[in-house]
């Protein structure tokens, strides 16, 4: 085995314990504040999706944390494949 000297089980033990404390994260409340939502429907506008979209918005917003502005954006096409083409490809990977 190789020694260990002192120097490095004291860097070695520091790093440890600081991966060990919990990272500070921002609130629920600060994330939905500062972005907005956006309900992605693959129908034409005026439609039943559309209205249940619309109406989904018109409410969602006041039960969730920090009150984000919810918009509704149609993508009509395929039948829904080309919103869940561009959800895939180009939709933004933010969970």
């Amino acid at each position: 085995m190789f020694p260990i000297r002192s120097g490095f089980a004291a860097i070695l033990s520091a790093v440890v314990c600081a991966a060990a404390l919990p990272a500070a994260a921002q609130t629920v409340e600060a994330f939905y504040k500062s972005h907005e939502l956006t309900i992605l429907i693959g129908h034409p506008p005026g439609g039943s999706y559309d209205l249940y979209a619309q109406l989904a918005a018109a409410h969602i917003g006041k039960y969730i944390p920090g009150k984000p502005t919810v918009i509704v954006q149609g993508m009509p096409g395929g039948a829904g494949s080309k919103a869940a083409a561009y959800l895939y490809a180009k939709g933004p990977k933010d969970g």
